[in-house]
């Protein structure tokens, strides 16, 4: 059996209290940025995501001749709700600008439109649009911020 002598110390709970107390500070200060940071990323993955979709609507216009023979085809497979695997975050609809073709079919002019899901993480992020001239806007009214730089990422 061993004594214990003045030269062997541990932590006094005072100490441990003190480094406790700095861990919580930092936590409360960076766990905001962290969700920040989340949010900004999944909204990046749908802003690409459109991107895509946009490229294959005109690719597909090229191969086929008109939009109002890719119109079907395009809505089955990309007016769903993403992302396609994991938690769904936002609802995507395709439309032409103009709603007056018959059917509601594309035109030269059309409109991507992702909504965040009320339920999901993103519900407060606003709602993502890309048309055909590449014009970007998010948020909702009064507050939407559009134009062909960088106003999705503002």
């Amino acid at each position: 059996m061993r004594i214990l002598s003045d030269n062997d110390r541990g932590f006094t709970l005072i100490e441990i209290m003190i480094v406790v107390a700095i861990i919580g500070v930092l936590a409360a200060i960076a766990y905001p940025s962290y969700q920040r940071y989340v949010i900004k990323t999944k909204r990046t993955d749908m802003m690409s995501e459109m991107q895509n979709i946009a490229s294959q609507i005109e690719s597909r216009k090229l191969a086929q001749g008109s939009y109002s023979n890719i119109s079907a085809q395009v809505k089955t497979d990309f007016a769903i709700a993403y992302p396609r695997q994991g938690t769904q975050l936002y609802d995507v609809t395709i439309n032409p600008i103009t709603l007056t073709p018959p059917n509601n079919t594309l035109t030269a002019k059309w409109i991507i439109t992702a909504t965040p899901k009320q339920t999901a993480q993103m519900k407060s992020d606003g709602i993502i649009t890309l048309n055909y001239q590449g014009i970007k806007c998010r948020g909702s009214a009064p507050n939407q911020q559009c134009g062909s730089g960088d106003e999705w990422n503002k």
